[in-house]
């Protein structure tokens, strides 16, 4: 029987009208890569701890072989040090490599900032407001984890800006181990203040130019490297760890 259009009967469509967001593969790698960095920023797993290949293996129901394959490439990212043909502990910083990394994000982060400038808009400034304002959310409830959570993501969205690929993976390694080991869940400097020190960095953006751009941004990442080497002062002086490695406290 004919379909009568003039009762407002429609045609059958073979197309639909909702589209999706595509699904990108995700190998087996790739997903206990996800699960053993979701242990390190929760804690599960902490600095110095040793990973054992087999064991792995088996809590994940997958073959060595992928297990190896995650933890090669989280040693390139710089969360875990392994020792060839012996075994693999969660990476593990003492003072002077924390004064270390913190000196070379000082310089890497402004340096892409400085060409994220030219290329921030207005939305792109709102955005990271935004994101200060969730900061400031998590500071104001004394959760460290989701504070440093939204700080990480504040940070990664301003490499973002700078466009340039081979320098968001360089400050990935170096910066997603500081937040994991050093910073982590420690209440110590999670406050407003150092929360609202991001709105320096979108003013700057917004406003200023150099050499007065550089210099505010300098100031703020070093602001951020010195409280947490004073935070991690502080710790050792607590006793609550040995002074020779650094775990999970500080700030910035």
């Amino acid at each position: 029987m004919k379909a009568d259009l003039t009762r407002g009967d429609e045609l059958p469509r073979s197309q639909m009208t909702v589209s999706f967001p595509r699904i990108e593969p995700v190998t087996l790698r790739d997903k206990i890569v996800a699960l053993l960095k979701e242990a390190f920023f929760s804690g599960k797993l902490r600095p110095g701890d040793p990973i054992v290949e087999r064991e792995l293996a088996r809590q994940f129901d997958s073959g060595t072989p992928a297990v190896r394959e995650a933890l090669i490439t989280l040693e390139q990212q710089g969360f875990v040090h392994r020792i060839a043909n012996k075994a693999t502990y969660v990476t593990e910083f003492n003072r002077d490599e924390v004064e270390q990394l913190y000196l070379l994000r000082t310089e890497l982060e402004l340096i892409a900032l400085r060409w994220a400038k030219p290329r921030v808009t207005e939305n792109d400034l709102e955005a990271l407001e935004k994101m200060t304002e969730d900061i400031i959310e998590a500071a104001k409830k004394k959760e460290a984890h989701l504070f440093y959570e939204r700080d990480l993501a504040f940070h990664r969205q301003c490499w973002a800006l700078a466009g340039n690929n081979f320098l968001y993976r360089c400050l990935e390694t170096i910066v997603a181990p500081l937040f994991a080991f050093v910073l982590g869940d420690s209440q110590i400097t999670v406050n407003e203040a150092v929360a609202r020190e991001h709105l320096n960095i979108v003013n700057a953006l917004r406003n200023l130019r150099d050499p007065d751009f550089s210099s505010v941004i300098r100031s703020t990442l070093s602001g951020f490297a010195l409280k947490g080497m004073t935070s991690i002062v502080e710790v050792s002086k607590s006793g609550s760890r040995g002074a020779g490695t650094m775990g999970r406290r500080g700030t910035e």
